[in-house]
């Protein structure tokens, strides 16, 4: 089911990406630049739609899952800190 948040989200994202300044990796801004793309134009009730817009959400759908794909290598685990407590 596709909410009229979930594409809000989507916006409101790409938006605060561009304002963070985070470029200094261009897989990284090409990825989210395809996303963009990808939900430019795009109205939540036609995602919602039964009839006659399928390939829409076939289309958004196949999209999104490219683009999960394609961050899942630029994605890195931190290291956490190790606390160490002094015994009680």
């Amino acid at each position: 089911m596709f909410r009229d948040s979930a594409v809000e989200n989507l916006t409101e994202f790409f938006q605060r990406f561009r304002r963070l300044n985070v470029g200094g990796n261009e897989e990284l801004d090409a990825v989210v630049a395809e996303a963009k793309g990808l939900m430019r134009g795009v109205d939540p009730a036609d995602l919602r739609a039964s009839t006659g817009v399928g390939w829409l959400q076939d289309r958004v759908c196949e999209g999104l899952t490219g683009v999960a794909e394609a961050l899942d290598p630029l994605l890195t685990d931190a290291p956490r800190r190790r606390v160490l407590r002094s015994p009680r």
